[in-house]
């Protein structure tokens, strides 16, 4: 199967500029509201006036609507606004780190403190609760540390469903909540806890067992 190329497309005008513009009249909106009707011959010599260009920018309307404007500052704000959208439209990464059902404070609060991380940064985040050997008949002690994973990273995002077993292994899912991320992040800069992270540790892959 051939890959497809994928081409980076410049923003595109789609409405038309200074002599593109046929019509006999326009109605211009100035910088402070105000608006004119006059000929479009009149219109494009303002233009050259101001040192700007005429852009039509309702051409449906009648006489359609245009604006004088420098393209090339219009251009730059259509490409700014598209890498913002794209910026925005971030790929959610799914993010994993394991426990087990005896796990320490030390281990658990070290974990957590990167699973809120991965929520702070809109990634996903999936806690894998591991049982070694017989430890599984200790089912109710890998369920009481996923509500205490719950409640830690409550602040952050919300749990995606209740826990679910598969075989020796209690999976729990967490989404980031967007409007809890900026209230904590006010806080954390209000209180100034902005200590750093100690060093992230390896993750496990989806497929480990």
């Amino acid at each position: 199967m051939k890959k497809q190329k994928v081409t980076s497309q410049k923003p595109k005008i789609t409405y038309r500029v200074n002599e593109q513009i046929r019509v006999p009249e326009v109605r211009i909106i100035f910088q402070d509201g105000t608006q004119k009707v006059m000929q479009t011959a009149e219109a494009r010599r303002m233009a050259e006036e101001r040192n700007t260009d005429l852009i039509e920018v309702q051409p449906n309307a009648e006489p359609p609507v245009c604006k004088f404007d420098n393209l090339g500052k219009l251009l730059f704000k259509m490409a700014q606004r598209d890498k913002d959208l794209k910026k925005k439209q971030k790929t959610t990464t799914l993010k994993e780190l394991r426990f087990h059902p005896n796990t320490d404070k030390h281990d658990f609060d070290f974990k957590t403190a990167h699973l809120e991380e991965f929520l702070r940064k809109g990634n996903r985040v999936r806690a894998t609760i591991v049982f070694l050997g017989r430890s599984i008949i200790y089912k109710d002690k890998g369920l009481e540390l996923a509500e205490r994973l719950t409640e830690r990273l409550s602040v952050v995002g919300n749990r995606d469903g209740d826990p679910k077993f598969e075989g020796k292994k209690l999976f729990v899912y967490f989404e980031p909540d967007k409007k809890k991320i900026d209230a904590y992040d006010r806080i954390r800069t209000k209180t100034g806890k902005l200590a750093p992270l100690p060093d992230e540790p390896e993750e496990d892959g989806e497929n480990n067992d």
